[in-house]
């Protein structure tokens, strides 16, 4: 399995594969997300994402998007994503949630997204207790479908992965 680049920025700039507009609940705009292919040119900011939760075909989504701050991260390994990987299994399942990674080890926030009525799913985001979640509207042409993870699984498929992945091995 490979990756994606995601980032939130003004403009998606040369070689993005996807983008949409990025709105607060209330409307007002708050930029753009877009994605790139993992051996694209992203901006700076941009964060390693399952590319399964891209689909430039995809239709508008809520989201919780958790950022860490600038120069933050945490080791992947640490006990409070642990724990946040394991309340999401917990939970019913979000139609697109990967782990955002930089470099292959480090923890820079989540990407969980529902549509129609299942905005609940998102009030109390584990993710959101490591670093802040941010409630926006993604419009269409960006975020895809993915199957629900594999419980109890919390390992990722190789460590240059974003987490969930649904089986091991080849």
């Amino acid at each position: 399995m490979s990756w994606c680049w995601l980032a939130r920025c003004g403009e998606p700039g040369t070689g993005a594969v996807a983008s949409a507009t990025l709105s607060q609940l209330d409307g007002r705009s708050a930029g753009l997300l877009a994605a790139w292919e993992h051996d694209g040119d992203p901006p700076a900011g941009s964060a390693k994402v399952d590319p399964r939760a891209i689909d430039p075909d995809g239709d508008e989504a809520v989201v919780s998007l958790v950022l860490a701050p600038d120069r933050v991260w945490l080791p992947f390994d640490d006990p409070a994503v642990s724990g946040a990987i394991r309340a999401v299994l917990a939970l019913p399942a979000a139609e697109v949630l990967s782990t955002l990674l930089l470099r292959d080890d480090r923890f820079v926030g989540a990407l969980t997204a529902v549509r129609g009525a299942a905005t609940q799913r998102l009030d109390d985001d584990p993710f959101g207790v490591i670093f802040p979640a941010l409630r926006l509207r993604v419009g269409p042409g960006l975020l895809g479908r993915m199957p629900p993870p594999v419980g109890p699984s919390m390992q990722r498929y190789g460590s240059g992965s974003p987490w969930p992945w649904e089986r091991f091995g080849v």
